[in-house]
């Protein structure tokens, strides 16, 4: 097992949690455990029901502080060059964006169903990311932190540049660089997982345009009436690494996050 060091660079930023579960926590296990206490309070001493019901509410009430406790303590550090998560136990884990080995990203807006779903604007917007590290050990961000977009931004613009070098060379050296089961890249061609297994091939210099439309990575071929490949990012690990280098062999200038890319899926509720 590889040992891992964790980030000693300068504080970027920190990102706490938002007050929603908190105010979830309070709302759905300590005021009903409390309602519960006091209705236990009320009933006669001899009555069969005033035990259970004592313990119910005393364990809604413990596990509804607990939840506020451990919000209060949630956050992420963001250095320079690495991510530490912090929680009711301390720092819970820290690593550096060279040892990132992989970067998952999903951005999921929730709507209502319907036609009003396609009227009004989103309910909300979740950014979900997480990373594997070299012994392949997963490690995920919470997704109510404060300024989630930016951070989200941050990290995936440092991971891509400390992962950038390693990448062009092996595609300099005629080697393969893999995606997950989804996607491989070569200097010659892209290649793209088929429906029923298999891989299917399509040079660079048939590339007629690339681009990231309602969560998904759409590759046009040049004298096809329909697309090559189109593959959800968030199952392509390191998406934004692959998109860096399509735009370096391709000769594109690199947008930034989320700009003419739009990485949001759509959830329906209602």
């Amino acid at each position: 097992m590889e040992l891992l060091q964790a980030p000693d660079g300068d504080v970027v930023a920190e990102h706490r949690a938002t007050l929603t579960y908190r105010i979830a926590s309070v709302l759905f296990l300590a005021l009903p455990g409390a309602a519960v206490l006091v209705l236990t309070a009320r009933l006669p001493p001899g009555d069969d029901d005033r035990v259970p019901l004592a313990v119910c509410g005393a364990v809604l009430v413990a596990l509804g502080v607990l939840a506020v406790l451990q919000q209060n303590k949630s956050r992420v550090v963001l250095r320079a060059d690495g991510v530490e998560r912090w929680g009711l136990r301390g720092k819970l884990w820290a690593l550096r964006f060279s040892e990132m080995h992989e970067l998952h990203y999903r951005v999921i807006k929730v709507r209502l169903g319907g036609v009003l779903g396609l009227l009004l604007p989103a309910l909300g917007t979740n950014i979900h990311i997480a990373f594997t590290d070299p012994n392949g050990k997963k490690r995920k961000l919470p997704v109510n932190l404060k300024g989630m977009d930016t951070l989200a931004e941050r990290i995936s613009e440092r991971q891509t540049a400390a992962h950038f070098p390693a990448a062009r060379a092996k595609l300099d050296n005629h080697e393969q660089v893999q995606f997950g089961k989804s996607v491989a890249l070569d200097k010659e061609k892209i290649s793209v997982r088929k429906f029923f297994g298999g891989m299917k091939s399509c040079p660079l210099s048939e590339i007629e345009k690339f681009s990231v439309e309602n969560g998904a990575l759409r590759i046009r071929q040049r004298g096809k009436t329909f697309a090559f490949a189109s593959v959800q990012t968030g199952r392509v690990p390191n998406i934004f690494l692959l998109l860096r280098l399509l735009d370096a062999l391709l000769g594109q200038k690199p947008p930034g996050l989320g700009q003419d890319r739009d990485f949001s899926s759509q959830a329906y509720v209602g």
